[in-house]
């Protein structure tokens, strides 16, 4: 399987659209589609490597299509979230991703103002 196959399997298991993740990325809606097409280039190494935390696949996996596709669980220990999150967390997480630094800031201030 191409690595524009693996994008685009990633991306729709993540139940994203290429405007959302185009979102999510900071890129047009057009790169991620020239992404999963093939028209275009392969994003690189950086963005594929956010592209790989954004939808809860292996770098390595979306890259070169070895090894697993799920992260593992001693990578969710160093920080990664885990793949299987309630309804509340994936959509908290899908609007914090979605926000701007200075907004991403701002609530993080209010959250730990709460604790």
């Amino acid at each position: 399987m191409s690595i524009h196959l693996r994008i685009r399997q990633a991306r729709v298991q993540a139940g994203l659209s290429q405007s959302q993740l185009a979102r999510l990325m900071g890129v047009s809606r057009s790169a991620c589609n020239q992404w999963e097409s093939g028209a275009g280039p392969a994003p690189r190494r950086e963005r594929l490597a956010r592209l790989a935390q954004l939808l809860s696949v292996q770098y390595e996996w979306l890259a070169t299509g070895a090894g697993p596709v799920q992260p593992s669980a001693v990578q969710e220990s160093r920080g990664h979230y885990a793949p299987v999150l309630s309804p509340d967390q994936q959509e908290l997480l899908e609007i914090y991703r979605a926000m701007t630094p200075k907004r991403r800031n701002a609530l993080l201030g209010f959250l730990r103002a709460l604790r």
